[in-house]
């Protein structure tokens, strides 16, 4: 048994779609994309039960988790050919690097599919869960240090930058979780005081037009943090 919470399972936390959207009611995960080479960790200990090469998930690793007496199932998929580093039946501790993100299977790009399963996982995917309400939020890669305030510019250069809803995970491709566009060329840069991070990559502003409303700030975006 185990108290331990999930953790993000790749180095990046750019997500392309999210968990049963409108658009993809039947997508019963998150899909998390970058190019270059990133690796796949198990997002908590377990006990490996699946490890092979499926028609719709490609090179694909599942495992079973029992936390607090609950057993969990997590699904890792479209990995790169010849990346998935465990067996069937292997037991893998929490951040260990278990493949390399691709692009195999049913798959248009490079980017890792997750799935979290509160129960066994299923065909039917009954079990499914939105895997944003249980990976841990603490891993942010902006430290804040005593009580200095940190800031967020925007620069000039930037023609438009979207922000999200704080109730809605930061998915690049659905509106329905954009709180609105940012303009900074119109203002020759914008900045913003830092009222917190949220998610890695992600931080809580307040805006005069939209309120409060969270924005990716990864290194490749532009943003500069102060």
């Amino acid at each position: 048994m185990s108290s331990e919470i999930f953790a993000w399972p790749t180095d990046t936390r750019r997500i392309t779609s999210g968990y049963r959207t409108i658009e993809r009611p039947t997508h019963h995960g998150i899909d998390i994309a970058d190019p270059g080479k990133h690796p796949i960790f198990a997002s908590a200990s377990g006990r490996i039960s699946r490890s092979y090469k499926s028609d719709s998930y490609g090179e694909c690793i599942f495992m079973e988790h029992q936390i607090n007496g609950q057993i969990f199932e997590t699904v890792y998929a479209h990995m790169q050919t010849g990346s998935r580093a465990v067996s069937v039946g292997e037991k893998v501790s929490q951040h260990t690097q278990i493949g390399v993100m691709g692009n195999t299977g049913d798959s248009n790009g490079q980017h890792l599919h997750f799935e979290l399963h509160k129960g066994k996982w299923n065909a039917s995917k009954t079990n499914a869960v939105d895997p944003l309400k249980y990976l841990e939020k603490s891993m942010a890669v902006l430290s804040k240090s005593n009580n200095k305030t940190q800031t967020l510019y925007l620069p000039k250069d930037a023609k438009t930058w979207t922000v999200y809803k704080l109730d809605r995970p930061p998915v690049k491709n659905n509106k329905a979780n954009w709180a609105g566009v940012l303009k900074p060329s119109k203002f020759g840069g914008l900045q913003y005081e830092v009222l917190d991070t949220p998610y890695r990559d992600i931080v809580t502003i307040q805006t005069r037009d939209f309120g409060k409303v969270n924005i990716y700030v990864a290194s490749g975006t532009g943003a500069v943090m102060r």
